[in-house]
């Protein structure tokens, strides 16, 4: 028994709106969102498409089979694939079009076969089905491996999977008794629910696609408001804002807590000798150094010019000597030939959150410095503390 829960076209007309609502918001967002957040062009176009071959598919029976099966059929392929496309560079990873393009062609080439010489309606929907499998199998895949990993990706794949599993359903269902009259507009639950996952699937993929978009975007102004733009390492906010945690936990517990400020010796006439770029590839190689000397819970800061500050949990007095030691002694050994030789004066401190300790992670920043200005006057390139 047919079972007409809404006029398949009504469907059609839906996604054929959805298409261009969708590609007017990824359009508006491309322009508002930084250069290096790619594929928003591209997942437009595609929306642009599917919104097309939904509205011709719509008119069956109005237009030219032409118009209504084969021109949307490319259409529906080629908007499928650019939603990989989109994925694609969104994911920094270069589009193979020719593989992609060729099968496209292909299909719609048996397609206009089955429609013209041998009338078979069940022939094209088995193979429209196994391309739409194919396909957002595909966009699954890569909606998975989308980063950042959170509601976006998932939400994108889920519907990705969505679509694949519809169309095995399609095809799992698929009988000898549909007639040609019947096609696209026969009302029995399974068509009406393949046209609905096509009308409005593509409004749940441009959700997820712009949910991705935007997390992306947050991540990257994160980043951006709590690191040194210059180094990566985190700036005095965001690294306050963390050693406040640190001190908490260390009053509470008792645990010894280190800080280590430096200065990159003489840095001025680094300058003046080789030019303020050579002085910034001289911050970046000492930030990139250092980082590597320490632990993952260890924070390092960029304070401004040449000074940085670490901070080393659960660490005491000698550790902290040697974490320093070790890195006075990585950067006094020049790595990059390209760079002038140069070395750094540490000083340290450290706190067990106890009476008489310093009183507040200022003051503890405040007894490394007194530490560092000693390295300093005693000749440079060594550990106070």
């Amino acid at each position: 028994m047919m079972t007409e829960l809404i006029n398949p076209r009504t469907f059609l007309l839906v996604a054929n709106l959805l298409g261009f609502f969708c590609a007017l918001v990824l359009w508006v967002q491309q322009r508002s969102f930084p250069d290096d957040i790619k594929g928003l062009g591209a997942w437009a176009a595609a929306v642009v498409l599917i919104g097309v071959a939904s509205g011709l598919s719509s008119m069956r029976g109005l237009l030219s089979d032409f118009l209504s099966i084969v021109i949307p059929s490319a259409a529906l392929l080629l908007g499928q694939f650019l939603l990989i496309v989109g994925l694609q560079r969104y994911s920094g990873r270069q589009p193979k079009w020719r593989p992609a393009l060729d099968g496209i062609a292909v299909v719609v080439v048996l397609i206009t076969f089955l429609t013209y010489v041998t009338h078979h309606y069940q022939g094209r929907i088995f193979l429209m089905a196994l391309a739409h499998i194919v396909l957002f199998s595909a966009g699954a895949v890569l909606a998975w491996q989308a980063k950042p990993s959170g509601l976006g990706s998932r939400f994108l794949f889920l519907f990705f999977v969505l679509g694949a599993g519809v169309a095995v359903w399609r095809i799992t269902t698929l009988t000898g008794g549909i007639t040609e009259n019947e096609d696209i507009f026969d009302r029995d639950l399974i068509q009406q629910a393949f046209l609905a996952m096509f009308s409005l699937g593509v409004l749940g993929l441009s959700i997820g696609f712009l949910l991705i978009t935007n997390e992306r975007l947050r991540t990257e102004l994160e980043f951006m408001a709590t690191r040194d733009p210059m180094t990566g390492a985190l700036n005095r906010r965001a690294f306050f804002s963390q050693a406040a945690v640190e001190w908490a936990r260390c009053t509470r517990s008792h645990r010894p807590l280190s800080v280590l400020t430096s200065d990159i010796d003489f840095f001025k006439k680094v300058n003046d000798t080789h030019g303020h770029h050579v002085g910034d590839l001289v911050i970046k190689d000492f930030a990139t150094r250092a980082q590597q000397m320490l632990r993952v819970p260890d924070i390092l800061a960029r304070f401004g010019g040449e000074e940085f500050t670490i901070l080393l949990p659960d660490t005491g007095i000698t550790e902290a000597r040697n974490v320093a030691e070790r890195i006075r002694r990585e950067i006094e050994n020049p790595r990059n030939k390209a760079l002038p030789r140069y070395t750094v004066s540490i000083g340290l401190s450290v706190t067990h959150g106890k009476a008489g300790d310093a009183a507040d992670i200022e003051a503890l920043i405040a007894e490394a410095d007194a530490g560092l200005y000693r390295a300093k006057q005693g000749g440079r390139n060594r550990v106070e503390g």
